[in-house]
């Protein structure tokens, strides 16, 4: 962890791949979508997608850097990991109701659950 800079909050940190950035810039830009056209305008709404595109904004270079390493550290806030959290959730969500049950599709999901688990276990511990 690492301290926010001007707010003395601690930062979790996660290390993740350049398979999980691409994966996650997927997510993102899906979720982006359904937030904006499926949830009604409020300040929430707004500030759910201000966190999501700065979130998307933050990862995307990652993936055009000349120099990529395979294990990237990442900053994350706490509306960030709760952003995530939740779009991973709805993406699963979606996929069990819209994609045909298969090994691939199944394997994959579980992928995703197990990266949401760690990043609500980051989250949990940033409450201490």
């Amino acid at each position: 962890m690492k301290t926010a800079p001007g707010q003395g909050e601690k930062v979790p940190q996660a290390r993740i791949g350049l398979n999980d950035v691409r994966a996650l810039l997927g997510i993102l830009t899906a979720y982006l979508a359904y937030v904006r056209k499926a949830v009604p305008p409020s300040q929430k709404r707004e500030t759910k997608i201000r966190v999501l595109q700065g979130m998307r904004g933050r990862l995307a270079p990652v993936l055009a850097a000349p120099y990529q390493r395979e294990d990237t550290p990442i900053w994350l806030t706490r509306p960030e990991l709760e952003a995530l959290e939740e779009a991973m959730s709805s993406f699963v969500q979606l996929v069990r109701e819209m994609i045909p049950v298969s090994n691939s599709r199944d394997e994959t999901l579980r992928e995703i659950e197990g990266f949401r688990d760690t990043l609500q276990m980051m989250l949990s511990r940033s409450q201490c």
